[in-house]
């Protein structure tokens, strides 16, 4: 029974001695981390047209959706569509059925910033440009 008190109090005194402060090196080396996560912070805002992001430099940002981010202060905002968001996508248009002349244009979006153009070809289905 001695020696089972003898090790209880050996544990309690080792538990005690052994919770002191944090050595100076690891301090230091934690302050280091700390500074490198938030060299590495990303804000991504969603836009109508995709995204937008801060580049990985960034030590402070904010995003706000449908508007854009900030990063480091210098404001980013999210693209502005140049192409109508009443033409229909070239893409859904190739290669459909059409009945029509080469020569005439049906303007379309390539994606939402850039119009372009399909034309009924030969075969009587959407080419676009």
């Amino acid at each position: 029974m001695k020696h089972m008190t003898l090790w209880l109090v050996a544990c309690a005194a080792s538990l005690v001695l052994g919770c002191g402060g944090v050595p100076e090196e690891a301090a230091s080396e934690g302050e280091a981390l700390s500074t490198s996560s938030e060299e590495l912070t990303v804000c991504t805002a969603t836009c109508q047209q995709g995204t937008v992001s801060c580049p990985s430099t960034t030590t402070t940002c904010s995003a706000t959706q449908y508007v854009g981010v900030t990063c480091d202060g210098v404001s980013i905002p999210c693209p502005t569509s140049s192409c109508s968001s009443s033409l229909p996508l070239c893409s859904d248009l190739y290669g459909k059925g059409c009945s029509g002349s080469s020569t005439v244009r049906v303007p379309c979006c390539d994606d939402a910033t850039s119009e372009s153009f399909c034309v009924c070809g030969s075969t009587k289905r959407y080419v676009c440009a």
